[in-house]
């Protein structure tokens, strides 16, 4: 191992044991400052705060966001936190509310601000920065050790990451993380690629391909590599102590629907019907209650049917007699199955009589 290149190696070796104050140098924006106790300031601390107490969805897979109108300065102040995709829930926040005290202590009155730690990242500034693709400030750490087959490492290395950045890219809006490993002669480099879930597929894409450039400025030839930007990173080396590939499991895709769920609605002539059904009931229930009542017989009106069976006893001589042979001036009117005529019997008792057309 050539001397020079020992701090270097040390730095990534105690990399996961450094506190986030030392690891690795913090960065503040160029927006300017806020006066102490001033609604900026209230409004940072409480959007910081909220990290240890937000129940969101995004935070269980490693991702937390907020904003807030700052009062009366006609600002917004937006903050961001990403851990490690394998980084599990509890860990992620314990980790981001380490990083958002620290950044409080460390810049009290800036108006924006980036931190890196071994496992999250945490920014926020008063212009928005949700869904917006940062490289700047960038980190990097490499390991001093030097690869001995450069041509053969470095094809591994470009086909690994080139899948893995497909992977990340096409993740979901809770986690964009992938991670893999490749053979590369007598080597085998396990890598890990990562982008904020608030990119889009293509941002994420974009992200990653401008990082990965940097491999070929500062150390293409190095066995580890690890390059932070605000919104992706990535990290390779030829052992996989530096990730934990059992992840937060993601919550699995809503079950589809049912044959019954999809089908529509009844259309709405069902429930006309309902109602026709019920008006036809109660029209019949009132048309059997006034048969039951007696009833006034107007003059001229005619009856359809005989209203006693007694009518059917007498032969058809002693109605055509009674009714003058069914004289028109016998004819009381017609009704809607024949002319109805008064008859008088032997006897003087009067009858109604229906002849059928």
């Amino acid at each position: 191992m050539d001397p020079p290149n020992l701090p270097l190696l040390l730095l990534l070796t105690l990399a996961s044991t450094i506190t986030a104050q030392s690891f690795p140098t913090p960065y503040c924006g160029s927006t300017g400052n806020f006066s102490a106790d001033s609604t900026y300031q209230i409004t940072l601390t409480a959007l910081l705060s909220s990290i240890s107490t937000t129940n969101s969805l995004s935070l269980t897979y490693g991702f937390f966001k907020a904003s807030s109108a700052v009062s009366g300065a006609s600002q917004t102040l937006y903050v961001i936190g990403s851990c490690r995709g394998d980084l599990p829930a509890e860990s992620c926040r314990a980790s981001l509310n380490a990083s958002a005290s620290n950044v409080r202590d460390l810049w009290p009155l800036q108006k924006e601000a980036v931190l890196y730690n071994g496992n999250c990242t945490i920014r926020y500034s008063n212009a928005s920065i949700f869904g917006t693709v940062t490289t700047d400030p960038g980190y990097l750490l490499y390991s001093g050790n030097n690869v001995t087959s450069p041509d053969t490492y470095n094809t591994a290395l470009q086909t690994l990451l080139g899948s893995l950045q497909g992977e990340a890219a096409g993740g979901g809006s809770l986690r964009k993380y992938a991670t893999g490993n490749e053979s590369a002669g007598f080597d085998r480099i396990y890598a890990t690629v990562q982008c904020t879930p608030d990119l889009t597929e293509q941002d994420c894409s974009d992200c990653l391909v401008k990082v990965v450039a940097n491999l070929g400025q500062c150390c293409a030839e190095k066995l580890g590599v690890n390059i932070m930007a605000p919104s992706c990173q990535f990290r390779y080396e030829t052992n996989d102590r530096f990730f934990d590939p059992v992840k937060e499991p993601l919550p699995p895709p809503p079950a589809p629907l049912s044959p019954a769920a999809d089908a529509p609605p009844p259309p709405p002539v069902s429930t006309s019907a309902s109602v026709v059904l019920v008006i036809g009931i109660v029209i019949i229930l009132i048309m059997k209650r006034k048969k039951k009542q007696p009833r006034q017989r107007v003059e001229g009106e005619v009856e359809d049917e005989i209203s006693t069976a007694e009518s059917l006893h007498y032969d058809f001589g002693t109605i055509r007699a009674a009714t003058d042979n069914f004289s028109d001036s016998k004819k009381l009117g017609q009704g809607g199955f024949g002319a109805v005529y008064m008859g008088r019997l032997s006897n003087g008792q009067e009858i109604a009589v229906k002849r059928l057309s």
